[in-house]
């Protein structure tokens, strides 16, 4: 039935909703229709079961049929209707108009009742057309629904009004009272009709108010992703892309190879951060996201000679409800200028560090041989001071170079560890001394593994040298080598742990242990000399060793690093060797 389109409850001349598999194929809802058609469609059941009854009696008793006037008026009736239905501009009319056509029915269903009840039972549900047609129409209810009792209840005693059937005939015979259930079962009717419709008003408004919500955050969502200059690019379970927002896009143009206006993701010119190392198709981003794997702050390069740019790229995959891969979400982050910012620091440093190093040790020397001839002592003070300073500043000069250094390369050869660390230890054994410290060591005879000896022998010395510096007069240090793992085929580890009984360090502290220049701040109020490069040094050697280095320590009580490298050497020298 038409429903008023100024109702506050739902407005159907101009119904929001978002495209559907119904409309693709070409099938529209009620509520998508005109106002016009959707009276005219409301008015059609009632216009065929009207053609219906009249072929039916015309096929059961054609006399009735032809000498009943009543039966034309109602059939002829219901026909103009149905034409003013279907012609009438009902969208320029107030929406109550309209209802002049259910009305009017029930002035066309009464004769042509008069007419057939004689010949068909059950006539009397024509009303029910009209009586639903006002119900749904969700104008004034209660007016419609009374307008449908006193509808039905005219049609029901129309042949006494008009005088049909006498009036004391059909008082004795009680023919007036046994239709008077039928306008409240009508009445019954087009309540139920009412609380459906407005049930169903309630719902549309809710699902409506959803479907606007969900509209206005796709548009923001959209908006968000596409003006965002992180590229992002969405694939579902199947490998397709589902969303690619236009930084995305302009990185993927960057990516082809030369001459190509398009291309596959496999195609793309991808590299490792070196710039130079192509990746393998199995261990691309995109391939190992639709893996199902998940990653952060990948570094790859894409594109070649002065294009190429550097991305940081992300992937977090998608889950549906029943925790099944769907798809995933990779994220990629143009860090080009700051790989070049860091490029161009580490040059800096290496250049002015290098630049440093030699006239120092120029001085240094020179201030050696000075000290060896018979000085006054006033001058040999001042002499020895001069070059204390100046071997600091070398030691300093020395660490900004080692920073700077590319500490993931590492050229690795058999090493017998126990004995690079017994060497370091020997070295710091009369610095300890001078401290007033126990050191004690707890080496094996002999442990082979694939490593840089140079790397690896400055990893111990500057574990060696910070616990020495950091552990007051009358404290201890003890360094461990041993080999653990290797059970069952598990991978084998050399070990290497350097306790000290010093300042030890709080929780904050150790977040921030391996950052460049960071020194804590019992050191920077004791003035202990260092740099606070010497543990981010040591960590990078550690991890291009394929290694881990922890930390544990408590404040007052001291500190454990331990190093742990593969004995095998690092998986990418593994496989090379392979």
């Amino acid at each position: 039935m038409p429903r008023n389109e100024r109702s506050p409850a739902v407005s159907l001349a101009t119904p929001t909703t978002l495209p559907s598999a119904e409309v693709a194929e070409g099938r529209r809802h009620f509520g998508e229709f005109s106002l016009r058609r959707r009276v005219l469609l409301s008015q059609l059941p009632l216009t065929i079961s009207t053609v219906l009854v009249v072929i039916a009696v015309l096929a059961i008793d054609p006399g009735v049929a032809m000498e009943s006037t009543f039966l034309a008026i109602g059939f002829g009736g219901i026909m103009f209707l149905t034409l003013l239905a279907g012609t009438i501009p009902w969208h320029r009319l107030p929406a109550v108009f309209y209802w002049i056509i259910p009305l009017l029915d029930f002035v066309a269903i009464a004769p042509l009742w008069t007419a057939a009840r004689s010949v068909l039972d059950g006539m009397v549900l024509l009303t029910a057309f009209p009586v639903f047609w006002l119900a749904w129409s969700g104008l004034y209810p209660i007016l419609a629904l009374s307008l449908g009792f006193l509808g039905t209840a005219a049609v029901n005693w129309w042949p006494y009004v008009s005088a049909t059937t006498p009036f004391s005939d059909a008082l004795m015979e009680s023919s007036l009272t046994r239709p008077v259930m039928v306008p409240f079962l009508m009445l019954a009717l087009g309540v139920a009709a009412s609380i459906l419709t407005r049930s169903m008003d309630k719902q549309r408004l809710e699902l409506r108010s959803a479907l606007d919500g969900a509209a206005t955050q796709n548009r923001l969502l959209q908006a968000v992703v596409e003006t965002s200059d992180v590229g992002i690019l969405v694939v579902d379970g199947d490998g397709h892309d589902v969303l690619m927002n236009q930084a995305q896009r302009r990185t993927h143009f960057i990516g082809l190879p030369p001459g190509r206006d398009d291309g596959a993701e496999h195609e793309l010119l991808l590299f490792e951060a070196d710039g130079v190392t192509p990746i393998p198709p199995d261990e691309r981003p995109v391939t190992q996201a639709l893996q199902g794997k998940e990653f952060r702050g990948r570094i790859i390069a894409i594109g070649t000679d002065g294009a190429q740019q550097h991305l940081s790229v992300s992937a977090s995959a998608m889950y549906d409800e029943e925790d099944r891969f769907d798809g995933t979400v990779v994220v990629f982050q143009n860090v080009t200028d700051l790989m070049d910012a860091i490029q161009t620091r580490e040059r800096f440093v290496a250049e002015v560090s290098h630049e440093f190093r030699t006239p120092l040790t120029s001085i240094i020397g020179y201030l050696d041989v000075a000290l060896e001839e018979d000085l006054d002592p006033v001058v040999r003070k001042f002499l020895t001071t001069s070059q204390r300073n100046a071997e600091r500043l070398l030691g300093l000069v020395t660490s900004l170079l080692d920073s700077a250094a590319n500490s993931s390369k590492v050229t690795v050869q058999q090493v017998n560890l126990a004995l690079l660390v017994q060497t370091s230890v020997e070295s710091v054994a009369v610095q300890a001394a001078k401290a007033g410290l126990t050191l004690e060591a707890d080496l094996p005879e002999r442990l082979d593994a694939q490593a840089d000896p140079v790397k690896m022998g400055q990893v111990v010395d500057n574990l060696l040298s910070n616990a020495i510096k950091y552990t007051p007069d009358g404290g201890s240090v003890t360094v461990a080598l041993r080999q653990v793992g290797g059970v069952d085929g598990a991978r084998q580890w050399a070990e290497l742990a350097v306790r000290d009984t010093g300042f030890g360090m709080t929780e904050a502290e150790r977040e921030k242990l391996f950052t460049n220049f960071y020194r804590t701040e019992h050191v920077r109020k004791a003035a202990i000399p260092g740099t606070g490069l010497g543990l981010a040094i040591t960590q990078g050697f550690v991890r291009a060793h394929g290694g881990e280095l922890l930390v544990s320590s408590e404040k007052d009580v001291g500190s454990t690093f331990t190093v742990r490298i593969p004995v095998n050497g690092p998986a990418t020298e593994r496989s090379r060797e392979q």
